[in-house]
């Protein structure tokens, strides 16, 4: 008897592999539409959908400068998943599927924290310029 568990030789089943490859697909083309849209203006305040927090929900210019701020950053997010999605059902080793799934959903959401860290600081430099005042919030 061992103490130490081995590892399980199997890839991940069918079903939910699926269902992770579309739950990543959706992720990423929310993702992409909502910088798309966002650089756009096109998303407005809203209860569903774009970028929520206590600033951008302040006011509609906070809401459009957020967006606008962040539209880059969203689709590179957006597009760093796509990897786990193309890469994991390829890979046969479990572990290489682990990785093929974490890397790129780690590298999307670093960049879409950094990008929506930059963008409030770049949107609310904005805001407080245009209205001429020499605090920023």
């Amino acid at each position: 008897m061992t103490l130490i568990a081995q590892p399980a030789e199997q890839t991940i089943p069918l079903a939910p592999l699926i269902l992770v490859m579309l739950s990543l697909s959706g992720a990423a083309v929310a993702l992409v539409a909502m910088g798309v849209l966002g650089a756009r203006r096109r998303i407005g305040p809203n209860e569903l959908f774009g970028i929520r927090t206590r600033y951008t929900r302040s006011s509609d210019a906070a809401w459009y400068a957020v967006h606008e701020a962040c539209a880059r950053w969203s689709v590179l997010a957006g597009l760093a998943f796509l990897p786990a999605v193309v890469l994991t059902p390829l890979v046969s080793d479990p572990d290489a599927q682990t990785v093929a799934i974490l890397g790129p959903v780690s590298a999307g959401m670093l960049l879409l924290i950094t990008g929506l860290r930059r963008g409030h600081r770049l949107a609310r430099e904005r805001l407080a310029r245009e209205e001429g005042r020499a605090d920023l919030p």
